[in-house]
């Protein structure tokens, strides 16, 4: 089979989360959205279409992946913010003709014979419209979709479970395990490759499945209780409380204490401090002895002000959603349901603001706007510490996030 996994419009509804990657390839769970699908059906030509200011960099970081290469025949067309697991794919396995995929009256994807390019973009435009994406048939189906940070954080205990048995990885251990670690359910826990687990490490599965990946280090006395996962490459810090529902992306640096929260690539919160119910970001650094609250001391329901609303959120539990590049300072202290841009420098005499735009830089006596070029200085020297370059494309898209917010913000001088 062959699948498109397209953006439909939706993309700001995420928030800064969004700025610089799409929607597909948010994380959720262990994987990544566009993963999900990838793993649970290794035999399916999996084709990615972000939106139009994304593709020059999508192009460079997944060469291949896009539709120039799509041929003729059956296509399954699915919205990014699906959530793919076995109930839907079955479902999908079964289907002939050209048919509309609908879910909760809302159009998540079609399957299709032909005109393939044009038809997809009708799709990708619709928002979600059933009415401009009329084909033969229409077929409702048992899909799940995403449409705020926070769903991807309330997803992932359970998603955690679902990749793991997907990853056929479960009670693998391999790496250097330390005769003084603890790995409670083993048959629950994989340790990949080159992974080390230091002594009085706590690997804890008794609430749920633990994924170490490749190259890992777990310090000792860390504690990671399940369902969690490490992506490769990264580093769980000495004495570190990562407790259950986290989700930490490749090459990060984690300590403290981490609950239920989503990390994205190559992002540090490796000091003591809280973060719970929180998604953050790549390139990010936590400052030591930042707190987030992620409960309303009244228990009541979090709003969150996003994409320039103010949403209910229906849930009890929020913490953060920090966008890209952000930093916080020492001791920042983030109220429940803060929302930081990218390219922020968190620092607030008392509680941060709850919704930072992007580009702000913090001082004791409010927040400015961000010069740009010193951003990008700054992410240059950022990324090059993991052997990363930032491209003429990825400096250009920064350009114009950067002046995409600066004009919603009445063309302030940055």
């Amino acid at each position: 089979m062959q699948v498109v996994l397209y953006e439909d419009g939706r993309h700001r509804s995420f928030g800064p989360l969004t700025s610089f990657r799409p929607v597909f390839a948010l994380r959720c769970g262990a994987l990544r959205l566009h993963e999900k699908l990838e793993a649970r059906r290794p035999g399916w030509t999996v084709r990615l279409l972000p939106r139009e200011e994304l593709r020059e960099v999508f192009s460079e970081e997944c060469p291949g992946r896009g539709v120039e290469g799509l041929s003729g025949g059956p296509t399954l067309l699915l919205s990014a913010r699906v959530v793919p697991d076995t109930g839907l794919l079955d479902v999908l396995d079964g289907l002939t003709g050209e048919t509309l995929l609908v879910s909760g009256g809302e159009v998540v994807g079609a399957r299709i014979e032909r005109d393939i390019g044009k038809r997809v973009e009708v799709l990708r435009l619709s928002g979600g419209d059933a009415s401009a994406t009329a084909l033969d048939a229409t077929a409702d189906v048992p899909a799940r979709t995403v449409l705020r940070p926070w769903d991807l954080v309330s997803l992932t205990p359970a998603e955690i479970r679902a990749d793991a048995l997907a990853s056929g990885r479960l009670g693998q251990a391999h790496g250097s395990v330390h005769p003084g670690a603890h790995l409670v359910e083993p048959d629950r826990i994989a340790v990949g490759e080159r992974s080390s687990i230091g002594p009085g490490a706590v690997i804890d599965a008794t609430s749920g499945p633990v994924l170490v990946g490749e190259g890992v280090t777990v310090m000792a006395n860390a504690v990671v209780m399940g369902p969690a996962a490490v992506g490769n490459r990264s580093v769980v810090k000495v004495g570190a409380k990562i407790y259950p529902g986290t989700s930490v992306g490749e090459m990060c640096k984690v300590g403290g204490e981490v609950e239920g929260s989503v990390l994205e690539s190559y992002s540090n919160k490796q000091h003591e401090g809280f973060l719970g119910h929180s998604y953050v970001g790549s390139w990010v650094n936590i400052g030591a002895a930042t707190d987030n609250s992620d409960l309303k001391n009244n228990y009541g329901s979090v709003r969150v002000e996003i994409d320039g609303e103010s949403v209910d959120t229906g849930l009890t539990f929020v913490g953060a959603t920090i966008g890209d590049h952000t930093k916080t300072a020492i001791g920042t202290k983030l109220t429940t349901g803060t929302v930081v841009g990218v390219f922020c420098n968190v620092l607030s005499a008392g509680f941060a603001p709850r919704a930072i735009p992007a580009f702000s830089w913090g001082t004791p006596n409010g927040y400015e706007p961000y010069d740009v070029d010193k951003a990008l200085d700054t992410a240059r020297r950022v990324m090059a510490r993991r052997d990363h370059r930032l491209s003429a494309a990825a400096e250009s898209l920064i350009r114009g996030v950067h002046a995409e917010g600066r004009a919603e913000r009445g063309g302030t001088r940055a």
